[in-house]
């Protein structure tokens, strides 16, 4: 299978690594509310099973790393290997230290950055991508206006919006590798 093939693949098994994994680590922590903790609560060095929400960022980051690899040589990224890596350093540094808060900053606005270029880029081709550039900004005023408005008490809900954009990102690169003719 050649590396563009498999990088498909596992762009397309991203939001179901995601679910089921956000779903153990969930059940893991019976106190956690969507609408009054921040995802990374969970990760907190407060918490005896940290260990299941960083593991799984930092799982996810690696097979994330993947198709966003090949995308990056193929032209369909620019920046989602680094957000990738701040995703990665999320899940190393808990919400108590001082890198976790810059690394999980960078990691959304570096992978909404570059949903917004590639779609661009895209753009040029068929304007119907120019949407994911649209919503892109979409996601993160709307991410934006929750926390500042402290629309939910915690963070869960915009972080899961702006998750679940990048995801949906991830299927459509994984698509664009399986089925267009790639360089």
């Amino acid at each position: 299978m050649s590396p563009t093939r498999f990088a498909s693949y596992v762009a397309l098994s991203l939001p179901i690594i995601f679910i089921v994994g956000l779903t153990v680590v969930i059940h893991a922590n019976p106190w956690f509310s969507l609408q009054n903790n921040a995802l990374s609560d969970m990760g907190s060095l407060k918490n005896p099973n940290r260990w299941l929400f960083n593991g799984l960022l930092m799982l996810f980051a690696v097979i994330a790393m993947v198709p966003s690899v090949v995308a990056f040589k193929h032209g369909l990224s620019y920046l989602m290997p680094l957000a990738l890596l701040f995703l990665f350093l999320v899940g190393v540094f808990p919400e108590e230290l001082p890198y976790h808060a810059p690394s999980a900053v960078l990691f959304y606005v570096l992978a909404l950055a570059d949903i917004a270029l590639v779609g661009i880029k895209l753009g040029r081709q068929n304007s119907v991508n120019y949407l994911w550039s649209v919503l892109s900004v979409v996601v993160f005023i709307t991410m934006l206006y929750l926390i500042r408005a402290r629309v939910f008490k915690g963070l869960a809900i915009p972080e899961l919006i702006g998750a679940s954009f990048i995801l949906a990102w991830f299927v459509y690169i994984g698509i664009l590798l399986r089925f267009e003719t790639l360089s």
